[in-house]
């Protein structure tokens, strides 16, 4: 479920703009406060409707972590809420584990659920996903309504104990809400940790773009996978407080139901947003109880209101907002050392092609085409539209799979290798058409791009929170380095999507320099830049090579390529035509025949149609 994250509309007037920024930056925090204080004002009725708000705010920040953060889709939720509470009953009431000792089983059981149902579905999409995650949803309920002797089938299991701190039994309602909201607070540590992680911005870029996020180094397959464990672990917590809540269960507490209702807390608050579930939950389950009053069309009336909701506000109640707050505030000047290449042995073999072969059914996209890229050297690769040369960038950097041939990298064979494994090998790539995560923030871009060299494991992030400010701001310093060296440094904290079309071509190289690769493939980087642009972009090369960093290019524009190239190779028909010095091209009459047309007083043309800016 790819979606472009919402934002939210910054009033800037100064009687008006700054009490609405502060309000949402504290808005998590006040809605936890006025969370807190319910129980003193609320009856007993009014305490039960709490804690089942309590309850689907749980599952709505675990459901948040796949379908908000990742972007994916599980309309089975609802079954690792029952492997959780079922987990606890059995402890309890079969070996006498106790509710406290048995927590961290029933979060592992709900874990290990997550990865049973996550690996499968890795590859889906859409309807095929929903298909099997709404499969799996109903194959443990009805796995749990059939084993009569250990589930107690359709009616399930009763009697279970009393949680307990110390001696204190927790039986009464206000002290069930109160175990509740510490649940709940955990929920929100836990996911606001992922959030602001290193995995967190993986999340955001597959749900933006996964081929992109894939070409960028994010190993995607093992992040969504991650994606359905984590949110799981927080079904796993609510779970327990569930079965603990009532002392009793049963399978129809988890049915296809459930899932849409805990589904629909995510949508209406709004996709990613932490406070978004907390006022999510008291809609959904809070709502139709202030509406009992007209009991007969209660449930008319919110179905309606809940259909003008998505009508007029599709990014939910409370959606994430940009927050454009500059993320190298406070940060030393001094550059960031550790990022900068190691100077390279020059004309050595880096990037080894040979024999290279991709058939399109009976058409031969490449047709055995080899040639080498030496270290130092900006390489180019041009010829007619359609030649091959995209498909020979897509074969090499693993995107698709090449039906033969050999290609190596610094001599290690990138044969079957996924597009993360190629940039952790040390060569990146931008794409023909610009494919930033537009719903990100420049900032954001770049980080993304660092996500093979940056440092911090899930675990280590989470827990050790000084290691992670270490890490933070050498990540920082790293992203502000490939910023200004770029010049985007300044439009950081805007939306990818805000920058010029010039400017977004910039943060594509920058995010993919950010990988700090040995190799860059760059993709037709002028195409629709105005002549002022194209010479910034043949300076910006030119530095790249500078920093230690061979060049691969793609390009149509022949001032460009014949102002910058060491070399340049000529591909026609999905074969290599001639390679040599631009000067050797330029006099070759294959090439001149097949492409490069007929040179005048302004310099050498080409023929074919040149892809303009797009409009």
């Amino acid at each position: 479920m790819s979606r472009r994250r919402e934002t939210a509309l910054v009033l800037t007037g100064p009687r008006v703009g700054r009490p609405l920024a502060a309000l949402r930056r504290h808005s998590l925090a006040l809605l936890l406060l006025a969370a807190l204080l319910f129980p003193l004002v609320a009856d007993p009725y009014a305490l039960d409707v709490g804690i089942t708000v309590l309850t689907f705010a749980m599952l709505g920040i675990g459901l948040n972590i796949v379908v908000g953060y990742a972007g994916l889709l599980d309309l089975g939720y609802a079954a690792f809420f029952a492997i959780g509470a079922y987990t606890s009953a059995l402890l309890s009431l079969h070996l006498h584990v106790g509710f406290w000792e048995g927590l961290p089983l029933c979060i592992l059981a709900a874990a290990v659920s997550g990865a049973i149902i996550g690996y499968p579905t890795l590859r889906l999409r859409s309807d095929y996903l929903a298909i099997v995650t709404l499969g799996f949803g109903e194959i443990v309920r009805i796995t749990a309504t059939n084993l009569t002797g250990l589930t107690g089938g359709p009616n399930g299991l009763y009697g279970l104990p009393v949680p307990k701190i110390g001696h204190f039994e927790l039986t009464s309602q206000r002290s069930l809400y109160l175990l509740g909201f510490a649940f709940l607070l955990v929920s929100l540590g836990f996911s606001w940790a992922l959030f602001h992680s290193r995995l967190g911005r993986a999340w955001n870029s597959v749900r933006e773009d996964e081929t992109a996020a894939e070409a960028a180094g994010i190993p995607t397959v093992r992040v969504k996978l991650l994606a359905y464990v984590l949110g799981a672990v927080v079904a796993g917590l609510a779970g327990p407080f569930f079965a603990a809540r009532f002392g009793a269960i049963d399978p129809t507490s988890f049915t296809f139901l459930q899932s849409v209702t805990i589904l629909t807390v995510v949508v209406v608050g709004g996709m990613g947003s932490l406070p978004g579930m907390l006022v999510g939950a008291v809609v959904v389950q809070g709502l139709p109880e202030l509406l009992r009053a007209v009991a007969r069309w209660r449930l008319l009336a919110f179905a309606f209101a809940l259909v003008l909701l998505m009508q007029f506000r599709p990014q939910g109640l409370w959606p994430v907002p940009h927050v454009r707050r500059d993320p190298f505030a406070g940060l030393p000047e001094e550059p960031d050392a550790q990022a900068t290449p190691a100077a390279a042995p020059q004309g050595e073999v880096l990037l080894h092609v040979h024999g290279l072969v991709k058939r399109f059914g009976g058409v031969a996209a490449v047709d055995q085409a080899s040639f080498e890229v030496r270290r130092g050297e900006i390489l180019s690769i041009i010829g007619p539209n359609g030649a091959g040369k995209t498909t020979v960038f897509n074969c090499v950097t693993g995107l698709i799979r090449s039906n033969r041939g050999e290609v190596r990298l610094a001599g290690r064979s990138l044969r079957r290798l996924r597009p993360h494994q190629v940039v952790s090998l040390g060569m990146a790539r931008t794409f023909q058409g610009i494919r930033l995560f537009k719903g990100m923030s420049v900032y954001e871009n770049v980080m993304v791009g660092a996500y093979p060299t940056q440092l911090g494991g899930l675990w280590r992030g989470i827990t050790h929170l000084h290691l992670r400010r270490e890490t933070d701001l050498r990540n920082r310093l790293h992203a502000r380095r490939w910023l200004r060296f770029v010049g985007l440094e300044d439009k950081a904290a805007r939306l990818a999507s805000e920058l010029a079309y010039g400017e977004q071509r910039r943060l594509e190289i920058a995010r993919a320099l950010a990988s700090e690769p040995q190799l860059l493939l760059l993709d037709e980087p002028g195409a629709g830049t105005n002549p002022s642009e194209k010479n910034d972009l043949m300076e910006l090369i030119r530095r790249a090579r500078g920093e230690g960093v061979t060049v691969l290019l793609i390009e149509h524009d022949m001032r460009l390529v014949m102002g910058i190239s060491d070399r340049v190779v000529v591909m026609d028909q999905g074969r290599i035509l001639t390679e040599g010095t631009p000067a050797e091209v330029q006099r070759d009459e294959r090439v001149i025949e097949a492409y490069l047309g007929r040179e005048d007083e302004s310099g050498w043309e080409i023929e074919e149609e040149v892809a303009t800016r797009p409009s």
